[in-house]
């Protein structure tokens, strides 16, 4: 996968691109422009919450938004679309969307769908245990920053 750009990055040149002002991205993605602000300038990161909505955006994969926040390596970004395409062959829909419509917060939404994923078919145990183990991982890292 090689560098990867940062969010910070990323979203200036996603806004730029689009010729719209900081508080006009704050609006389409919900959140004060202040927040928003600090996001462009490496000064904060979007919670949890957010980061469907902020993929969505930028039109990548959450995935990939949290590669290139340094919460996942290259290899497990390559797991986790090989995962997502698997997904859509399956289903017909997105692992992002199917996720997103669950109850919880990001991280218990992520394990429903990984547990459904597994009563269905569509993950092996092994990668089911594996992307339970990332999930955990990411959301302990994050505990443990605060």
């Amino acid at each position: 996968m090689g560098d990867v750009e940062n969010l910070a990055d990323r979203l200036k040149a996603k806004r730029e691109q689009r010729g719209i002002s900081q508080s006009q991205a704050a609006r389409e993605l919900d959140v004060a422009r202040t927040a928003y602000r600090l996001w462009e300038m490496e000064a904060a990161r979007p919670a949890p919450d957010r980061w469907r909505l902020v993929a969505r955006w930028l039109g990548v994969s959450v995935a990939s938004l949290l590669l290139s926040e340094g919460y996942i390596t290259n290899e497990e970004a390559a797991e986790l679309n090989i995962a997502a395409d698997n997904y859509e062959s399956a289903t017909g829909g997105t692992q992002d969307l199917a996720t997103e419509g669950e109850t919880g917060d990001f991280f218990e939404q992520g394990q429903t769908v990984i547990d459904e994923s597994l009563e269905r078919g569509i993950f092996t145990a092994k990668e089911a245990a594996d992307f339970r183990r990332m999930l955990r991982r990411i959301e302990k890292g994050m505990a443990d920053a605060e």
